[in-house]
């Protein structure tokens, strides 16, 4: 490129940027800064000399309270134009303030924290353009202080000021994941009123944290306050609709307190929000299975096993409202596919025993039930089935025992003790 061109592209840039200085000015007043920055510093690689383009990026770095920066381009936009007043009174009026801050941050960081205070507080009244960053900073003092609390209502003030103030917002929101994370380590400790404070300040410090209501809700149902957990699980949904848990979790919640419109309600705006959310189906079955709606919790464990076919608690359940209602071969295809999907859930090999002892497959029953025991010992369920198949292969001593087993059991002492006397008395039940 010639020096003729080089200065005709010069000429034509400054053109152009004439025409767009009037738009930079106007991305400054709206705070638009990072924008207006990138024109500029584009515009500035092409012609480093042009003073208006170095002083609109002063006035860029003043509104970010970027003290040096300022200094630096206001001191370009003089040397390329300096018979421009307006540049050398602005510079003028930025030397005062400029030594001022310079002091205030020296005290600071030689830990002279009453002097830093005062500094500060007198640049908040005699510079109110920068009482924002002023204001921050006595919070940083007040957290070398080990203050928290003051330090962070002053971090909140200035945002208050300035909620484009990006030092302060990013210092609220690192506070706040640090408590949040602090309430989670109480949370996992079981210290529950701990963990309620954590995630309370956690809301002070950023209302828009849908976590902290979610874990808050958790903390509730933990301590079984269910109307605490509602209300937290409903501020959840209401700061972050698209949280799929929330809804998820405020429908138990209403389960849990009988509000079984509001539970399905809950639950299918979950649903709404991730259609394969397997586990939301698959709860709206729980809910219709209590009802003793058949018809409706079948349908839902089926669409469940549809949207997700390795959801082995589907197949469980599904096995469980088809044994309810004796369709034994459907039952133990269900829980056949379950126990292979999950070998360690005990409640499917107890559905398949009972599946199995009804199909007359009496040594299978007793190795299902087997497995279910294996996995827990004193599962009644399991011993009641055991004692059945042990009926069905005639072995009647080991049938008792099981039925001995399962009558501890308060929910199965009834079923095993009429079992235990079929035994004992077969007389009573010949025809």
């Amino acid at each position: 490129m010639t020096k003729y061109t080089i200065i005709i592209f010069i000429i034509v840039v400054n053109i152009i940027f004439s025409q767009t200085a009037e738009e930079i000015s106007n991305l400054i007043e709206s705070n638009k800064l990072e924008e207006a920055e990138s024109k500029l510093i584009s515009s500035l690689d092409v012609d480093p000399n042009n003073a208006e383009i170095n002083y609109l990026l002063s006035k860029v770095y003043y509104a970010k309270y970027d003290l040096m920066n300022t200094g630096k381009f206001l001191r370009a936009a003089i040397e390329n134009d300096n018979t421009n007043q307006d540049y050398r009174d602005e510079f003028d009026n930025l030397s005062p303030l400029s030594q001022s801050w310079a002091t205030a941050m020296k005290s600071l960081q030689g830990g002279d924290f009453d002097g830093a205070i005062n500094n500060f507080e007198t640049i908040k009244v005699e510079f109110p353009d920068f009482l924002a960053p002023a204001t921050y900073h006595i919070g940083i003092v007040y957290s070398r202080l080990n203050d928290n609390s003051n330090a962070i209502q002053l971090y909140k003030e200035s945002v208050e000021i300035d909620p484009n103030y990006d030092k302060a917002i990013k210092t609220l929101s690192n506070t706040a994941k640090k408590t949040y994370n602090e309430g989670n380590k109480s949370y996992k400790r079981g210290d529950y009123e701990g963990a309620e404070q954590f995630y309370q300040e956690v809301i002070e410090l950023n209302p828009n944290e849908h976590r902290a209501y979610y874990m808050l809700a958790n903390v509730y149902t933990r301590l079984g306050d269910t109307e605490m957990a509602i209300d937290y699980f409903n501020q959840t949904v209401e700061v972050n609709p698209q949280y799929e848990k929330g809804w998820f979790s405020l429908g138990l919640n209403y389960q849990k307190n009988g509000d079984i419109n509001e539970a399905l309600s809950s639950l299918d705006k979950a649903i709404e929000v991730n259609p394969s959310y397997a586990k939301a189906i698959a709860q709206k079955g729980k809910i219709y299975m209590q009802e003793a709606d058949y018809e409706m919790a079948e349908n839902s464990f089926n669409q469940a096993i549809q949207v997700d076919p390795s959801y082995a608690s589907a197949y469980v359940d599904l096995g469980q409202i088809l044994n309810t209602q004796e369709r034994w071969d459907d039952a133990f295809n269900s829980l056949s596919t379950a126990t292979a999907l999950d070998s360690k859930k005990n409640k499917a090999w107890f559905l398949l025993a009972q599946s199995q002892n009804a199909k007359g497959l009496c040594d299978d029953a007793k190795e299902s039930s087997r497995v279910a025991l294996d996995l827990k010992s004193d599962y009644a369920p399991a011993l009641f089935e055991l004692g059945l198949a042990e009926v069905c292969l005639g072995n009647k001593t080991a049938a008792l025992a099981a039925f001995e087993n399962a009558r501890k059991n308060r929910s199965w002492r009834k079923n095993a003790e009429y079992e235990i006397d079929k035994i004992k008395n077969p007389e009573k039940y010949q025809q």
